[in-house]
C-alpha cells in the first residue's frame, strides 16, 4: 500500500513540473484600472483570488495527492486510492482522479468502479448479492456477464422446425422440416446425336404400309393352306365310312397281283361272309 502511494507521489512531482500555474481566462476589472479578474484557472490549478493585479497570482497548482476538474473551484480533491481487489488502471493527475479496475475474474459494480463483483460466465447471470446464479429453466446466456434471456418459441423461417431444445448457453436449434417442398427436377441435358440421315414422315409411313401388306399376305397364305388341308380330310372321310365292315377296297392292280382261282376266291368270300354275318360261330 505504501509503495503505491510513493509511486503516485513521484509521478505527481514529475507531472507537477509540467503544469503551468495561473489564470487561463481573465478580464479587466472595469472599476479598477490595474486589476484583472479570472473566470477559469489553468488545468490542475485552483482559484486563489478572483481579482488581482497579476493573472498568474490568481491561481495555483494543486498539492501532491490532490486534483481538480473545475478551473473555477478553490479546493482540490484528494486522489482516490485503489484497494484490493482493485488495482490502478490510470494514475491520478492534477486535473483527473485515479481510475481503478478489478482483478482478473471480477468486474466493476458501477460506472465509478467503487466496488468489484464476480464476473459471470456463459450460462449464468448476475444476482442481487454481487454474485452469479445459473440461468433459470427456459432461458440462456451466451455472453460474459449478461442477463439470461428466454428461448425462442419458434423458428424464424416457416420452412424450419425445432430439432433441439435450448440449453443454458444456447437458444433452440432449427432445421428443415421432414416434408420439404417438392423439388422440380432439372431438365435433362439434350444429348447430341451423331450425324444421321434425316427420315421424312412420308418415308416412315410408306415403310409401315409395306410391312402391313406383307403381314396380311403371309397370313392369307397360312389361312389358305389350313383351309385346303381341312377340305381334303373332309372328302376322304365319307369313302371310308361307306365301305362295309370286313370289306377292304383295294386297287385293281393289287387284286391282279394277288389273283387266285375262282374257287378259292369264292370260298374265301363265303368264309368272309359267314364270319361277317355270324361273328359268334366258329367256321371250320
Amino acid at each position: 500500500m505504501w509503495c503505491i502511494l510513493v509511486v503516485m507521489l513521484v509521478l505527481r512531482l514529475a507531472l507537477g513540473q509540467q503544469v503551468e500555474s495561473g489564470c487561463e481566462d481573465w478580464y479587466k476589472e472595469p472599476r479598477s484600472s490595474n486589476d484583472v479578474c479570472c473566470n477559469r484557472c489553468k488545468p490542475g490549478n485552483r482559484l486563489v483570488n478572483h481579482c488581482g493585479a497579476d493573472p498568474k497570482a490568481l491561481c495555483e497548482v494543486c498539492e501532491n495527492g490532490t486534483y481538480i476538474t473545475d478551473g473555477n473551484q478553490k479546493m482540490c480533491q484528494r486522489c482516490r486510492v485503489c484497494t484490493a481487489p482493485m488495482r490502478v488502471k490510470q494514475a491520478c493527475t492534477f486535473s483527473s482522479d485515479t481510475v481503478c479496475e478489478c482483478d482478473q475474474g471480477l468486474r466493476c459494480g458501477d460506472d465509478q468502479c467503487s466496488y468489484c463483483i464476480q464476473e459471470c460466465g456463459k450460462g449464468e447471470e448476475p444476482s442481487d448479492k454481487r454474485g452469479c446464479r445459473p440461468c433459470p429453466e427456459g432461458t440462456f446466456n451466451s455472453e460474459i456477464h449478461h442477463v439470461c434471456v428466454k428461448w425462442s418459441s419458434s423458428c424464424s423461417s416457416p420452412d424450419q422446425k425445432i430439432i433441439a431444445q435450448g440449453t443454458a448457453v444456447s437458444d433452440i436449434v432449427c432445421g428443415p422440416k421432414d416434408d420439404p417442398k417438392p423439388i422440380t427436377p432439372a431438365a435433362k441435358p439434350t444429348k447430341i446425336q451423331p450425324d444421321s440421315i434425316d427420315i421424312s414422315p412420308w418415308t416412315t409411313m410408306g415403310i409401315a404400309i409395306i410391312c402391313a401388306f406383307l403381314i396380311l399376305f403371309i397370313a392369307m397364305i397360312l389361312i389358305t393352306g389350313i383351309v385346303c388341308k381341312n377340305g381334303e380330310k373332309l372328302k376322304t372321310a365319307p369313302e371310308h365310312e361307306k365301305a362295309p365292315l370286313g370289306w377292304m377296297q383295294t386297287p385293281e392292280s393289287e387284286q391282279c397281283s394277288y389273283c387266285s382261282p375262282q374257287e378259292e376266291e369264292g370260298s374265301s368270300s363265303d368264309l368272309s361272309l359267314v364270319s361277317v354275318d355270324k361273328p359268334f360261330e366258329l367256321v371250320v
